[in-house]
């Protein structure tokens, strides 16, 4: 049986949803700042590397951030569209916080990664790959429209868990 919430349950969770990803989105960002800061300093990298190995190694980076975007995007994806045939709407909004919190969990971890591989050689095309990831996330934040477009809410759902109404 599908529970009724007012707009004040529904703005808590969209509330602390918001606020999770703005944390994992902001935890990567400041670890980037201050390798940034280290590069921009003069400070030498974490590690030498030789030229080869350090094309290897960036080349495994971006090729793995290629991997684990695509691999978490459609995780999610399918995920939603097996939540959207749900009928109950509680179920159904737990449900995408948790799918929500691997996908950006995951992103996050593979962030640190990127940064760790920035600190280790400070090579400016892994400052396009940070920002890329940044950009992608923040395509797919998880607001009111997000989410009615990805679990497929009908119109009365859709007003029910609009707390900005």
């Amino acid at each position: 049986m599908e529970e009724k919430f007012d707009s004040k349950h529904w703005g808590n969770y969209f509330q602390s949803l918001q606020m999770k990803y703005y944390a994992l989105l902001a935890a990567p960002l400041f670890l980037f700042a201050i390798a940034f800061l280290r590069a921009e300093n003069g400070n030498a990298p974490l590690m030498r590397l030789g030229e080869q190995m350090e094309i290897y190694f960036l080349g495994f980076v971006t090729f793995f951030a290629f991997i684990v975007v695509l691999y978490l995007h459609f995780f999610v994806k399918n995920r939603n569209n097996s939540l959207a045939r749900d009928k109950d709407l509680t179920k159904k909004l737990a449900l995408y916080r948790k799918t929500a919190l691997i996908k950006y969990v995951g992103l996050a971890i593979y962030q640190i990664l990127i940064i760790f591989t920035f600190a280790c050689t400070y090579h400016n095309g892994i400052m396009g790959l940070f920002t890329a990831l940044l950009l992608y996330a923040s395509f797919f934040r998880p607001e009111l429209q997000t989410i009615r477009r990805d679990l497929k809410l009908n119109k009365e759902e859709y007003q029910q868990i609009n707390y900005k109404a």
